[in-house]
């Protein structure tokens, strides 16, 4: 047995993967459990993880997640306040609450459902869009996922609100591993945004969640896909979501992490077709213990295509950030524009963050290039502020919001943007216990 096959029990018997699916499923589950018994629960002597050590993992005995239960001691906490959106409520990654009035040409349903109903639907997507070879615990995902949001919008269709998913876990009783698929297909022209609030529970046991997201982009479709990973202290939180953009289509992702005891946000995109775009930013902070991964690739697999990377992390006494992005440039992609940028904000020497930007690049006709920053807040600008008589917490907390601006700027003006600055600000009052009003 492989020293790597035995690092944590969340492999199921391989006697049981698969049996009551059809053939199609059994042998996705069947391939991803072959790929996790092989590489094992990722150590840091694996490149992509060598920042995120997930060898604690092993002294917790998780249980997988049986189904049974319900949305009970959650209250709305920590979750993005949108009430005027197409809302879906997930329980341990079961939707638990889908909303019952939709536009025509949009459908918005539960995995196992489709599963049941229409699995017709599903065989061209899932599981197409993730390469099982380089994932191990999107790996474990197919061999263990149970459910999951399917969202699907027809070729020209814009859908009027954004859908919102609620994603909470509960784990009252004790310690449990949760296996999420997700599936968002756009058709050509299609336009959509996705929301994602990630919470847990209060009163929580340790959980680990392992979500996998798979994305296609038809044709000139766009797609926003924000994201606020808020999840509870003694929550591990790894996800992994794959996109693939066709000719002219966009995709915006915002990502805001500022919860839990170690998440991992792993975006892959393809850039398919002429004029496909991807833009990808976002906001993390950290601080007591708590460790937060930003893991990017955007893969140009043809020509003229187009990409940004930008983020900025804010790390406190005991925290960690870790920033890995990568741009791959295939020689056939040539007239490739690729754009990368991390800034770290430094709050205590006992902060840490690990950044390493990458640039692959075999085509010769190309604009790329990357860059990061790791400091301390400006000196001056903290006097300066208290010299016109703000307090020294307040000042602080007034230039960490001012150092994420602009990052949080690049979401939707409106309601959406109020809501991811509304999540910064109670973040701030948490870590400074101020008082002050923006």
């Amino acid at each position: 047995m492989s020293e790597t096959t035995d690092l944590i029990p969340l492999a199921p018997d391989e006697t049981t993967v698969g049996v009551d699916d059809p053939a199609w499923l059994a042998d996705l589950r069947r391939a991803g459990l072959s790929v996790y018994r092989a590489q094992g629960l990722p150590t840091v002597r694996v490149e992509a993880w060598k920042y995120t050590n997930l060898a604690g993992l092993r002294k917790i005995p998780y249980r997988l997640d049986d189904g049974t239960l319900g949305l009970s001691a959650w209250g709305g906490r920590g979750a993005l306040a949108l009430p005027d959106a197409h809302t879906v409520t997930l329980v341990n990654g079961r939707p638990v609450r889908v909303p019952d009035s939709l536009p025509a040409g949009v459908r918005i349903a539960s995995l196992a459902h489709l599963l049941r109903t229409d699995p017709d639907i599903l065989i061209p997507h899932l599981g197409r869009i993730v390469d099982l070879s380089d994932a191990p615990m999107g790996a474990l995902n197919a061999a263990l996922m149970a459910d999951g949001l399917v969202v699907l919008v027809d070729a020209g269709v814009v859908l009027d609100r954004p859908v919102h998913m609620v994603a909470v876990t509960e784990a009252p009783d004790q310690a449990r591993h949760v296996h999420p698929r997700h599936l968002v297909i756009l058709g050509d022209g299609a336009n959509a945004t996705l929301v994602e609030s990630r919470v847990t529970a209060p009163g929580a046991a340790p959980t680990l969640v392992n979500t996998v997201t798979e994305i296609a982009l038809g044709a000139r479709a766009r797609l926003r896909h924000l994201i606020l990973a808020n999840v509870g202290a003694e929550a591990v939180d790894l996800g992994l979501t794959e996109v693939s953009v066709a000719e002219e289509a966009a995709c915006d992702t915002f990502t805001l992490t500022l919860g839990g005891r170690l998440v991992r946000n792993e975006g892959r995109v393809q850039l398919r077709g002429p004029g496909a775009d991807a833009r990808l930013r976002g906001a993390y902070g950290a601080r007591e213990a708590q460790h937060v991964d930003t893991t990017l690739l955007v893969d140009h697999v043809t020509g003229d295509t187009t990409s940004d990377q930008f983020f900025k992390g804010v790390v406190d006494t005991g925290g960690r950030g870790v920033f890995q992005g990568k741009t791959l440039v295939r020689r056939d992609a040539q007239r490739s524009d690729g754009g990368q940028l991390h800034k770290a904000l430094l709050l205590s020497r006992n902060a840490e963050v690990y950044t390493k930007p990458e640039l692959e690049i075999y085509a010769d006709d190309v604009k790329c290039g990357h860059g990061a920053t790791a400091g301390e807040l400006d000196a001056d600008q903290l006097f300066y502020l208290m010299s016109r008589g703000i307090a020294e917490a307040d000042a602080r907390a007034l230039l960490v919001e001012a150092f994420l601006d602009d990052v949080v700027d690049t979401v939707p003006e409106g309601v959406l943007r109020d809501a991811f600055l509304g999540a910064v600000r109670a973040w701030q009052a948490r870590r400074h216990a101020a008082t002050w009003q923006a």
